[in-house]
């Protein structure tokens, strides 16, 4: 997913985070440091900013971790999870959907951002018996973010969590996924732009600076995290049906393990293939890239193609019946470029990034006609 980077791994599963995170943070740093103004040093009231960030972050964090375990809970299996400011978008592969499921998961956000709240109400009401004032308004300050962000979840705007409640519940009606993600992202723009608008009238009507940026930021959060919702739908629907047989490309010609680069390396950069299976036996012991020959030329005749290849150990490998769009998704969360397709132990072809943009590129062009 463009505008997004990777993490870290919740149990094996791999998280994004989307740039908005960033302004966020920023945001509630300032915010908290103007509001402490006076009271302390400026690097306090800059401390106590940079905690709350770093804090609402982990809070919300756990939230998804939460949703993780109870997804788990549910046999939803989550393939990947992009970090919005005010909620996570999971990954579920379509053919794992299950619209009860995700209800529930719905549900339990909104839950376990009411008690991730409940907790800083607790700490701060002990910090408050202990005479640790500043600590404690810190804690009230968690507190409402945490509630605000619960609140805020109940838009009907994916990635929210009543937006996909709203789509489970349309996808069970409507028995069509796209028309159901069309209709909630479009809800989910609306309600955006409405939240713009609303802030900015604010400024300008009320004079009420605070209340008005926060609820425009808020819209633009929310836009571009139901942007990114729609683009998600929007590939997804374009490669319905589209199997990793489809897009594989057969003419790969493998080498061997035990020959040396200078070997071969006129045959690989003459070739014009970006990929090279390395086969045993006919079985997928690893592949070199074009990247991984890049060896000074004192060493082409003392390297064996088996000190450069990344084994098959290491690989993320995909059969044949594989949804296209999990490969590109499959792509995106590892940084590679490309998936070895494998029946049974034997490798069959390789789908690449490239192949599956220039599919994406072609159904855009036919449906602009």
């Amino acid at each position: 997913m463009t505008g997004t980077i990777k993490v870290g791994e919740f149990f094996g599963i791999p998280v994004r985070l989307h740039y908005t995170w960033f302004v966020a943070l920023v945001l509630v740093m300032l915010a908290l440091a103007v509001y402490f103004w006076g009271m302390y040093s400026i690097w306090h009231n800059l401390a106590f900013g940079a905690a709350a960030s770093v804090l609402f972050f982990v809070s919300m964090c756990l939230r998804e971790l939460v949703c993780l375990v109870t997804a788990s809970r549910l046999h939803v299996p989550v393939r990947g999870i992009t970090l919005f400011v005010f909620a996570g978008m999971p990954r579920i592969a379509d053919e794992d959907f299950k619209p009860l499921p995700e209800l529930g998961l719905a549900i339990v956000a909104v839950l376990a951002n009411l008690a991730i709240a409940g907790l800083f109400y607790a700490i701060y009401g002990a910090l408050i018996n202990a005479g640790a004032v500043a600590a404690a308004e810190l804690m009230q300050w968690l507190f409402y973010f945490n509630v605000m962000a619960a609140l805020f979840n109940l838009l009907p705007a994916p990635p929210l969590a009543a937006g996909r409640a709203l789509q489970a519940i349309l996808r069970l009606a409507l028995r069509n996924h796209s028309r159901a993600a069309r209709i909630t992202t479009l809800l989910g723009r609306s309600i955006a732009i409405l939240l713009v608008v609303t802030g900015i009238a604010i400024l300008f009507v009320s004079r009420d600076i605070f209340a008005g940026i926060a609820i425009a930021v808020a819209g633009w959060f929310l836009e571009n995290a139901a942007s990114a919702s729609r683009r998600q739908a929007l590939v997804r629907d374009a490669f319905r049906g589209i199997t990793a047989h489809d897009m594989m490309t057969e003419d790969y010609t493998p080498i061997k393990q035990q020959l040396t680069f200078g070997l071969v390396r006129d045959y690989i950069i003459n070739s014009g293939q970006n990929c090279f299976f390395v086969i045993e036996d006919g079985k997928l012991e690893g592949i070199v890239t074009l990247t991984d020959i890049l060896i000074p030329q004192k060493r082409w005749n003392s390297t064996k193609i088996s000190d450069i290849m990344t084994p098959a150990k290491k690989l993320k490998t995909a059969p044949p019946s594989e949804p296209a769009v999990n490969l590109l998704e499959l792509m995106d969360d590892y940084g590679i470029n490309q998936v070895p397709i494998i029946r049974g132990e034997t490798p069959i072809g390789m789908v690449t990034r490239e192949r599956l943009l220039r599919f994406l590129k072609a159904r855009a062009v036919l449906r602009a006609f």
